[in-house]
């Protein structure tokens, strides 16, 4: 269920909804009576063109049958009268006049002049059907056709048999038709046979104009009908559309009131609550449920309840909803982990219960759901704090009295020493057993430090300066096989504390990394700074306030979860015999309790582990060193120094130039070979790391071996000689520092290799 507003609003909205529904429905509504109309009306004009159109057609082919009958006898013979001369264009006809024996004068009437006579009669007449004989090149000025009749014309001279078309002529609306004339054989009688089309000539044309006044007016009394109905139809579908939403909107009132009572109890609880099918598709959830598993609401209900359950509690949880679902039981209440999103598992408490259907079927699954998983992390954290202190307490006290024994095995030992000869036959077995009890001192001191019994010396120091100065024998724990990466808050971190003591930390985390994680695996360690609240604070039976933070993490074989909660007692390991001691992690503890700081592990199998170090924040100055200057040999020379790792780079160069020497600075095989090529001249001896990127130190020396022959090498490598030689990396012939170099060591070599 998503977040909604106050019933009022969400009752608002609704209603706004619902009236938007209306208003579009209705307005769709119009739209099909509008379009319907338009159809209808077209529909009319169509129809009633068709109806003017066979009028016209009616009219013309009379016409075209009177002409043809007078075509047929070639004319008739009329009185010559003042409105009927002879015809000038028949002059050459020798019986164009004639005298009956009465002594009456006739002329010949040719078929035109007839129907053009006809149509000159009916032009008196508008409002029946016009009629007119035309041509391109008319002999008569009555006969010259106007703009419509040329255009009409034209189409005929490209082969048209028909032209027609809507025209107003004097304000009057005429459908207007025109066919081409043609001349027949009885006509050639008085026509030259100029022009020919299958042995008929074309004469122009005959045109008919008919009147549409009284088909518009019954298409628009049509229309008005038609348009009257469409009223009607649009009023009543209003109509119902408005009462509709009238009865919706009160309906969807009372389902909204009881939907935001239903929705508002739900949403509010402080409970997870989840509507399920029978087969475990959630169909509902509340945002307490939401942020209990750690999950949107939109992604929560596209999965379902197995796939959110941790798969140790699935068994459990799927044979109870069995028995619900059997209705063997009614209701059922354990507690039950839950994935969440980023795979951490969070307790519940969950009550489960079935909803039948209205025919008594299973309808859903109702799942009630109550976080404990901070109250259980507490109860563990306040029972593992004073487990532990327990064990401290037990560690303290045997180390203490085992210390005493201790004191007096090596004092009498070292009596024993002191008073026998070199070559006694017993000082073998006297120096094996003070190897031994100093190897048991050790273990006591460890005891002692996770007891937070042994005397430590806090003075301020600042971590990242720590962790960037312990790098290299870290380096030297975990071997070259692995990366390690170190990253530093960028603020000042400062803290109480035993630098020795932080440093043995980090090596025993750095020990268990190197076993734990396998050839290539990466080992992470950074710095920060993190605020423990008081409830935090009490689980873990420290002060409140701001703290530094260590994090150390591997990407290894991770801790089962059955260990997790004993790594960090006494003599517990899981390594084989022979292997650890099981002081390792219970030292740590005992050295970050003794400052006054917490310890956290987090760890998955497979995926790796990663502890977390809590020490208070000082605001006390750290102390400065006095850093005394040692009288080791100088130089001027100029020295190349390849190396990869950033920090190693910057102490060799450091050193080298507080002593005199200049330094050309590389950071990869080849970029050595290509800084070596720019200043052969002055370099006087390559400083090569073994192991690099893009060439190791071995290639590197042979390629500059090729530019400049005699040229001075020292290697250095994290590996011993023998691990170095065995690998082929380097020949026999090498000098080789082993990684640590000290500085003595180092100015030492470089000088010896020089001056050889």
């Amino acid at each position: 269920m998503n977040e909604r507003g106050t019933p009022r609003e969400n009752r608002q909205v609704q209603l706004r909804r619902l009236r938007n529904y209306s208003i579009w429905l209705g307005a769709f509504w119009t739209m099909l009576v509008a379009i319907s109309l338009i159809i209808n009306y077209r529909h009319q004009q169509e129809e009633a063109h068709s109806i003017i159109l066979a009028e016209a057609r009616a009219a013309l082919a009379k016409d075209l049958h009177y002409r043809d009958w007078a075509e047929s006898y070639g004319g008739v013979y009329a009185p010559v009268t003042g409105k009927n001369q002879p015809n000038p264009y028949l002059a050459k006809h020798p019986e164009r006049d004639i005298t009956t024996p009465s002594g009456k004068k006739l002329t010949l009437v040719s078929p035109a002049a007839m129907i053009r006579q006809v149509f000159e009669r009916a032009r008196n007449h508008p409002e029946v059907s016009q009629g007119h004989i035309t041509s391109l090149t008319p002999l008569r000025p009555e006969n010259a056709p106007d703009p419509w009749e040329s255009k009409a014309l034209q189409a005929f001279q490209r082969g048209a048999s028909e032209v027609s078309g809507i025209e107003t002529i004097d304000g009057i609306t005429y459908m207007r038709l025109m066919r081409p004339m043609m001349a027949h054989d009885p006509c050639l009688t008085c026509h030259h046979a100029d022009r020919r089309t299958n042995g008929l000539t074309v004469r122009g044309g005959i045109s008919v104009s008919i009147p549409v006044a009284q088909v518009e007016k019954a298409m628009e009394t049509t229309m008005a009908g038609i348009a009257i109905g469409h009223l009607f139809f649009w009023v009543m579908g209003l109509t119902g559309i408005g009462v509709g939403a009238r009865n919706l909107i009160k309906k969807a009132a009372v389902i909204e009131e009881s939907e935001l009572r239903f929705r508002s109890t739900v949403e509010q609880a402080p409970i997870g609550i989840a509507h399920m099918s029978p087969e475990g598709r959630l169909n509902l959830v509340n945002r307490r449920f939401c942020d209990i598993v750690g999950c949107p609401p939109s992604e929560m209900l596209q999965r379902t309840i197995q796939e959110i359950t941790h798969p140790d509690d699935l068994q459990a949880f799927e044979d109870h909803v069995r028995l619900l679902l059997e209705g063997k039981i009614k209701t059922y209440t354990a507690e039950q982990r839950y994935r969440r999103a980023d795979g951490s598992a969070v307790w519940t408490i969950l009550t489960l219960s079935l909803v039948h259907g209205t025919k008594g079927a299973p309808a859903y699954l109702i799942g009630v759901v109550e976080d404990i998983t901070e109250r259980q992390k507490l109860e563990e954290q306040l029972h593992q704090s004073q487990k532990m202190e327990s064990i401290g307490a037990l560690a303290g006290g045997v180390a203490h009295d085992f210390n005493n024994i201790l004191t007096v095995i090596i004092g009498n030992a070292a009596l024993m020493q002191m008073n026998l000869s070199r070559d006694s036959q017993l000082m073998p077995y006297l120096q094996q057993m003070l190897d031994a009890a100093e190897r048991a001192a050790g273990l006591t001191r460890g005891l002692l430090a996770f007891s937070r019994k042994h005397a430590i010396s806090l003075v301020p120091v600042d971590l990242n300066t720590v962790i960037q100065d312990i790098k290299r024998l870290l380096l030297m724990v975990i071997g070259e096989e692995h990366e390690l990466a170190i990253t530093p808050s960028p603020e000042k971190l400062t803290v109480l504390a035993d630098v020795g003591q932080l440093e043995q930390v980090l090596m025993n985390l750095a020990v268990n990394a190197h076993d734990a994680v396998p050839e290539g695996g990466r080992i992470s360690i950074s710095t920060g700074s993190d605020t423990i609240d008081s409830e935090r604070a009490a689980a873990a039976n420290v002060s409140p306030g701001t703290y530094a933070t260590i994090v150390f993490s591997d990407n290894g074989t991770g801790i089962p979860k059955e260990n997790l909660e004993r790594i960090f007692e006494p003599f517990f390991t899981t390594k084989a015999p022979g292997k650890g001691t099981g002081l390792g992690l219970s030292i740590v503890y005992g050295i970050v309790r003794q400052h006054n700081g917490q310890i956290k592990v987090y760890s998955e199998v497979g995926y790796g582990t990663t502890f977390r170090i809590y020490l208070p924040l000082t605001r006390e100055t750290q102390l400065a060193e006095e850093e005394t200057a040692q009288l080791f040999p100088r130089g001027t020379e100029t020295i190349l120094v390849a190396e990869d790792d950033e920090n190693v780079r910057k102490i060799v160069v450091d050193v080298l130039e507080a002593y005199g020497y200049r330094t050309i600075v590389a950071v990869a095989g080849d970029d050595a070979v290509a800084k070596f090529r720019q200043h052969q001249e002055e370099i006087a001896l390559a400083f090569l790391d073994a192991i690099m990127p893009r060439k190791n130190g071995w290639q590197v020396y042979e390629e500059i071996q090729k530019i400049r022959p005699g040229v001075k090498v020292l290697f250095t490598s994290g590996y011993t000689d023998e691990i170095i030689r065995k690998e082929n990396i380097m020949a026999d012939k090498a000098h080789i520092l082993t990684k640590p170099v000290p500085p003595s060591l180092l100015l030492t070599k470089i000088r010896e290799t020089l001056d050889s």
